[in-house]
């Protein structure tokens, strides 16, 4: 009995140790838990921004793009509703000759037409749009009604 009693002594000893160093942890503001993957984005795509470049006339090429507010860093998947949607599908549409109907509403269709584009641009087809469908997608860019191009975002547009 005194050798099991020991044991379970030093288990519990090791057990507040461990609580004890991540109470001090938590209190000097460093946390023990990883974040989740969406941790990492502004929010739910909700809006949409225009994004401009410049154009070899003087002027400016512009594209629509989800946001969460002004932040294109945003994330949406079926079950969606907003302008967000649109921009995705309009552009969907356009560089991927979907034929989506315009609506707002991430439903199975819009589903498809985003793995459709994700396994064009092979970034793995998930459905789900975030980082990886932003930055690799390509986007609308338009000068005016006649003069367009599809393309990828770049640094700084």
């Amino acid at each position: 009995m005194g050798d099991n009693h020991v044991n379970k002594t030093r288990a519990l000893r090791s057990k507040s140790a461990v609580s004890a160093a991540a109470v001090l942890l938590s209190c000097a503001g460093i946390g023990l838990a990883t974040a989740t993957p969406a941790a990492a984005y502004a929010g739910y795509c909700n809006a949409e921004v225009t994004k401009k470049r410049a154009a070899a006339s003087g002027g400016s090429y512009k594209a629509y793009l989800p946001a969460h507010g002004g932040n294109i860093d945003c994330y949406m998947n079926q079950g969606a509703e907003s302008k967000a949607v649109k921009a995705l599908q309009k552009n969907l549409n356009w560089c991927y000759k979907r034929n989506l109907e315009v609506d707002g509403i991430f439903g199975k269709d819009t589903k498809e037409a985003l793995e459709f584009a994700q396994n064009e641009e092979k970034i793995g087809k998930d459905g789900k749009y975030g980082e990886k469908s932003r930055t690799n997608l390509k986007w609308r860019w338009y000068e005016n009604r006649n003069l367009w191009y599809c393309g990828e975002l770049r640094d700084g547009a």
